[in-house]
Order: structure tokens, then C-alpha cells, then sequence
């Protein structure tokens, strides 16, 4: 089956859905044969940069087109209609981050997934980077010992998105606590190998972004027009103890134009992702290194890349739909946490 051609429909063609081209173009035996978006000039344009013979403006025709693959990168409250609707269709689908808005929809995705006998991918594509491969494979050798903390960040300085579905609370969910933390969450609950959360509380305020006339990087936006948060901060709880700590912020006063990291902790040693910095104690002796081999792969081909060979290969999804229904729990709690004022729990929640 290795050289069975696999053909693809993208749905959204704006920033992502570009980006995903691009990453399935250097795939051998991959073929974009359809493209679908409610703006149909985007989409012919689309069409004719990537030489893509299918235009659709609905969804519903979109995933009816002879393909194998569903390739979701439209904005976040219409993922779930598009994964529904591949999945009807007998489609594997991969879809653009956050995979829903609620666990209540990631959890409708999963069963129509089972259903199909189809694969179905959240697009986490920071676990394929070559930094986060490299850390994720020392850590799974045993040297981290138990893993008890994490710290995780991903904070923009005045880069609030003024274009697109950012700041509409219905069309995306949530600010940058769904749009950067979901990233920043994923990854570091990947690292410490744990999708077990039990609670979450926290925050997600808009302090700076409702300022009349404040500085953005990334352009003028009316301060009304702001619906979502601009920073958002929790502490999440696991059912071995464990906990971690998350921010995301848009519009934060910091000195670089944006800062991500994973700092993780350990009975045993540390370690620094994106940096790959550790810290361990070997036979009594205090020991500060750093991880030289990490692997040089780009993360939105490598996870192209991974689910294309998860399809032709017939194996198992390359981001489990369970992890990422954890993630989503964990995104959406710490909303109703900062609605509520209190800790919320998810040992309820809908599995």
C-alpha cells in the first residue's frame, strides 16, 4: 500500500490551508484534487496557485468529491460541521487546532470517526518539530525520572490578529487560550506523557486589547470588535499529582516579539524545550547539558507527513483523538474557570 496514491481535499483555503498545500505538495504519491471555501475568489485563487482541478463552495459537495483524505483548515467553530461531514462521506480527516470548541464536539468527532473506520488527526504540529522529537526521545528513555511539573508559555507581544474570525468569541472559541495555548498545552502534556487531567483554574481576561488607540504589530483593529480574552493563565491538575502551569497571551508587555517554552520537571533531571537545555544528577554529580541530535524536521511537513504514512500504512492516528480530547477539556474548563471565579473539575466530563 506504501505507494497507493492518497488524494486530498482542503477546506479553508486562507493562511493554513496554504500551509498545508505546501506540505502535501512535497509528499510523493499525494494529490490535492479538491479545494473548498464559502469565499469563492479565494478558493478559484487557491485553485489555480496549486493546480487543483476541483472548486467547491460548499462543504457538503466538497466532501462528496472523490478523495481519501479531508483536510479541515477553515475557522474553529466551523471544524466540526467539515469533520462531520468527511467522515459521512468515508474520508480520514485532519484537522487544523483547536480540533472543536468543546469536548462535546470533539467527542461526536471521535464516534463518527469509529464509525467510518477512518482515521481522524488534531494538526498539533509542534510535536513534529525536530526540537520536540529530540526531547520527546530522551525523556521517553527514563532519564526525566517522575515527572511532576511543567511550566508552558506562549506569549505574543502586541500581536493581536486583526484579520480573519480572531476576535469573534462565536467563530473561534476564545483568544489566544485557543489559539496559542492549545499548542503550548498539547505539547507539554506530550512531553510529560500525560493526558489524565483532573482540574483546571484560571483565567482569561482582556487587559490590554480594549485600550483605545494601543499599539499592535500587527494592525489597526476596532477595541470593540474584541470579544475573546488577550491573555489567559491556569493550573492544571493530573490524576497522579502532577500539575502544570499555562499562559497565552496576544497583547503582553515582554521584551521579544514573542517568547514560547517548555520547562518540565522531574524526580530525576529537567529539561528546556525549545532549547533542549537538562539538568540531571548522575552517581552524585550536578549535571547541566543540552541535547545535540535533535532531529531537523519542520513541523507542519512532518505532520502532513505522518498522517499521510498513518493512511497508506493503516496505522494508528499519529495524535490520538483521546489526547486531544484531554487538551480540549483542559482549554475549555479553564474558560468556565475564569467565568465561575473557582477551580473546575473534570473527572465529569464526557469521555
Amino acid at each position: 500500500m506504501a505507494s497507493r496514491e492518497v488524494r486530498v481535499v482542503i477546506v479553508g483555503c486562507g493562511g493554513m490551508g496554504n500551509l498545508h498545500a505546501g506540505g502535501w505538495q512535497k509528499i510523493e504519491g499525494a494529490q490535492i484534487v479538491g479545494c473548498c471555501d464559502t469565499r469563492v475568489g479565494t478558493a478559484r485563487a487557491f485553485a489555480e496557485k496549486h493546480n487543483v482541478p476541483n472548486v467547491f463552495k460548499e462543504v457538503r459537495k466538497a466532501a462528496a468529491c472523490e478523495a481519501d483524505v479531508f483536510d479541515v483548515c477553515t475557522p474553529n467553530n466551523a471544524h466540526a460541521p467539515a469533520v462531520l461531514a468527511g467522515f459521512a462521506n468515508k474520508k480520514h480527516v485532519l484537522c487544523e487546532k483547536p480540533l472543536a470548541i468543546t469536548p462535546a464536539e470533539v467527542v461526536k468527532m471521535v464516534a463518527a470517526s469509529r464509525k467510518a473506520r477512518r482515521l481522524l488527526m488534531c494538526a498539533q504540529h509542534m510535536r513534529f518539530d525536530g526540537t520536540s522529537q529530540g526531547l520527546k526521545k530522551w525523556i521517553d528513555a527514563g532519564h526525566m525520572g517522575d515527572i511532576y511539573y511543567a511550566r508552558a508559555w506562549l506569549n505574543r507581544r502586541r500581536n493581536v490578529p486583526a484579520w480573519g474570525a480572531f476576535l469573534s468569541k462565536k467563530a473561534s472559541g476564545g483568544g489566544p487560550g485557543v489559539d496559542l495555548g492549545v499548542h503550548a498545552l498539547d505539547l507539554t502534556m506530550w512531553l510529560m506523557g500525560n493526558f489524565e487531567p483532573v482540574s483546571v483554574s484560571g483565567i482569561a481576561p482582556c487587559k490590554l486589547a480594549k485600550i483605545p488607540g494601543i499599539f499592535n504589530e500587527w494592525g489597526a483593529y476596532r477595541p470593540r470588535q474584541m470579544e475573546v480574552e488577550d491573555f489567559a493563565v491556569g493550573l492544571v491538575r493530573f490524576k497522579n499529582g502532577a500539575a502544570l502551569t499555562l499562559e497565552a497571551s496576544w497583547m503582553m508587555n515582554i521584551h521579544a516579539p514573542s517568547e514560547a517554552a517548555t520547562w518540565v520537571y522531574g524526580t530525576q533531571a529537567g529539561a528546556k524545550w525549545p532549547s533542549l537545555e537538562i539538568v540531571e544528577e548522575r552517581d552524585g554529580t550536578l549535571t547541566e547539558g543540552k541535547i545535540a541530535n535533535a532531529p531537523k524536521a519542520e513541523g507542519h511537513e512532518a505532520e502532513i507527513a505522518a498522517f499521510h504514512d498513518a493512511v497508506v500504512n493503516r496505522k494508528p492516528s499519529p495524535v490520538p483523538p483521546r489526547q486531544t480530547l484531554a487538551v480540549i477539556k483542559v482549554l475549555d474548563g479553564l474558560y468556565r474557570s475564569h467565568k465561575t471565579g473557582r477551580e473546575v473539575s473534570l473527572r465529569q466530563e464526557t469521555d
